[in-house]
């Protein structure tokens, strides 16, 4: 199998498992949001950050395959896996600081 094609059904099977998985974690999210209590504010922040990551990766990850609809050649392939990449992070590292205070102030 080409290495591309390989990166490819990895990334659909990645897209299944995070929608399956965003499922999951906002029940928890909504769980411990109206029933926890005062100790559970780092395994709430856990879970809000879980949620964020897979959210981010899964919402990205599809923008990517509707971008590749539109068949950009290999250099604007590599441009927008990059781009999406930095995006995510970036976009992680700003949940990461709002979260901060929440968890570090009590």
């Amino acid at each position: 199998m080409k290495q591309s094609l390989r990166k490819s059904v990895g990334l659909w099977i990645l897209q299944r498992i995070t929608a399956v998985l965003l499922v999951v974690f906002l029940g928890l999210h909504l769980w411990v949001s109206n029933f926890s209590t005062d100790w559970a504010v780092s395994l709430r922040a856990l879970i809000d950050l879980t949620l964020l990551g897979l959210a981010l990766f899964h919402g990205l990850n599809g923008v990517r395959a509707i971008i590749l609809d539109f068949g950009p050649g290999s250099q604007g392939r590599r441009y927008l896996a990059v781009s999406l990449v930095m995006l995510g992070f970036v976009a992680f590292l700003f949940g990461v600081y709002g979260f901060w205070p929440l968890v570090f102030t009590k």
